[in-house]
């Protein structure tokens, strides 16, 4: 007995469900999100670099003034500079460390939550640059304090 649907065979039916697979996606919307995100990630880590590199060279300067003056202290010589131009201090040891913390912290959890929480190793391989960038800025505010 042969039973039809819709003027087709229910046996060629079943055929051509057999031969029907699931719809094959080759490019997930995520996967190029998560490729968005690291590749903004990593420009706002490279800028970072750039900004961050501003306190570091007053930082390397005053090192060096220290390593190479006999009776120089390297703290002595960051109080004098804290002491003799406040404004300069708050905007390059406080103002901007926190920004850049800011703005790294949010690219790397954006990264994470589109990554779907993956394991550590994995992730540190994307955002190492956006954590070394969150650690010297740490570092710029702990030293000024």
């Amino acid at each position: 007995m042969t039973y039809y649907i819709i003027d087709v065979k229910m046996d060629e039916f079943e055929e051509k469900l057999l031969k029907m697979t699931k719809p094959e996606v080759d490019k997930l919307k995520h996967e190029s999100m998560l490729a968005q995100e690291i590749i903004k990630a990593k420009e706002k880590s490279v800028l970072s670099l750039w900004w961050i590199s501003l306190p570091l060279y007053v930082v390397a300067m005053f090192l060096m003034k220290a390593l190479f003056d006999p009776e120089g202290n390297f703290f002595l010589y960051l109080y004098e500079f804290v002491l003799s131009s406040s404004y300069k201090v708050v905007i390059l040891f406080y103002v901007l460390p926190l920004v850049m913390i800011w703005i790294n912290a949010v690219s790397v959890r954006r990264v994470y939550f589109l990554a779907g929480g993956p394991p550590v190793m994995p992730f540190l391989r994307f955002v190492w640059f956006n954590i070394l960038m969150i650690l010297l800025s740490l570092f710029l505010l702990v030293l000024t304090f």
